[in-house]
């Protein structure tokens, strides 16, 4: 029983070598070795210790808290606008719909298509609900809602 679970262990140990990229016995004992410093680093350094050593200056306290805003801020940030210069369909796009296309980034011919759907939708059911939208458009959840809210707000479609 013992020989089979250090054997378990042992697969996982080189699954986890070969999950980082380690292709030799030498880098593995190296990437053992980093990895132990990091985890001891890890339980030595905590929010709070980190947080001490600032707490009697005030103007080193609001700087340690603007890093950590900037840290946790910058995990997940959005795509820049979409450039729409020479893409087929934006001579049909009005202003607000090129701005729409650029912040969402979608193609304005892919735009223009999935308009049409919902519009011609909205006309034979007499009004349209985002569930039903999200079911003819099958793109990101997220950019059908902006393009379901636009198409309301600008008056193409009505809610059902």
């Amino acid at each position: 029983m013992t020989v089979e679970f250090e054997l378990r262990r042992e697969i996982k140990r080189l699954q986890e070598y070969r999950a980082a990229g380690i292709t030799n016995f030498c880098s593995a004992r190296t990437y053992d070795h980093l990895k132990k410093t990091r985890d001891e680093e890890r339980l030595k350094r905590t929010m709070l210790s980190e947080v001490l050593q600032y707490i009697q200056d005030s103007s080193a306290c609001q700087q340690w808290l603007s890093r950590q805003a900037d840290m946790y801020g910058r995990s997940r940030r959005s795509a820049p606008p979409l450039n729409l210069t020479g893409l087929p369909g934006t001579e049909k796009l009005n202003e607000k719909e090129k701005e729409l296309c650029q912040m969402v980034r979608l193609v304005p011919g892919a735009y223009l298509e999935y308009k049409a759907a919902l519009v011609n939708e909205c006309n034979k059911q007499g009004g349209l609900r985002l569930a039903q939208a999200r079911a003819l458009i099958k793109i990101d959840v997220n950019k059908t809602r902006k393009i379901y809210d636009f198409l309301i707000r600008e008056g193409y479609i009505t809610k059902a």
